[in-house]
């Protein structure tokens, strides 16, 4: 079995629900998105944030490398070593 590391950023008020800045974590390789966010997700009110049901509430942002990911390819994206997910809210202002 081969191991990834992958490292996930939490942005504004996700570093409070998940107590962190970022957290590190070795996967096994051809884990995907979805593998990954549920590994993180450790509270019920942590799930609530990040989905309603099983679908990533549309005001959450997923990032990896930089690249927004759209909500229908959490399942089949796979992550390299040395990814970086960055997880945020929607951004709005005007």
């Amino acid at each position: 079995m081969s191991i990834v590391r992958v490292k996930v950023k939490f942005f504004a008020y996700f570093r409070e629900i998940f107590c962190a800045r970022e957290k590190e974590l070795a996967v096994e390789k051809g884990s995907t998105l979805a593998d990954v966010l549920r590994q993180i997700i450790e509270t019920p009110r942590q799930r609530e944030e990040l989905f309603q049901e099983d679908q990533l509430k549309p005001r959450v942002v997923i990032m990896i490398n930089g690249v927004v990911v759209p909500a229908e390819a959490l399942p089949t994206r796979r992550l390299e070593d040395h990814s970086v997910v960055a997880i945020f809210p929607m951004m709005g202002g005007g």
